[in-house]
């Protein structure tokens, strides 16, 4: 069994650790953290990357910023 899961390290504590021991008794188990930024994934990815790079150049080149109003967001 297999399991990711992705937490804010506020809510970590030991009800989390004893989630895992749950899920996996009397297992040995390999924990590997690692930051979950959605930037590394997008740049992690050469499409999402070169995706991202063109959004930012246009713009820049609009440099146009969209306002909302709050009961517009309905």
């Amino acid at each position: 069994m297999e399991a990711t899961i992705r937490i804010n390290t506020d809510m970590l504590g030991t009800d989390f650790l004893n989630g895992i021991k749950e899920m996996f008794p009397h297992k040995t188990v390999e924990i590997t953290i690692q930051s979950a930024d959605a930037t590394d994934y997008i740049l992690s990815n050469p499409a999402y990357a070169q995706e991202l790079q063109e959004r930012i150049a246009e713009y820049d080149k609009k440099q146009e910023t969209i306002t909302l109003k709050a009961n517009e967001l309905l």
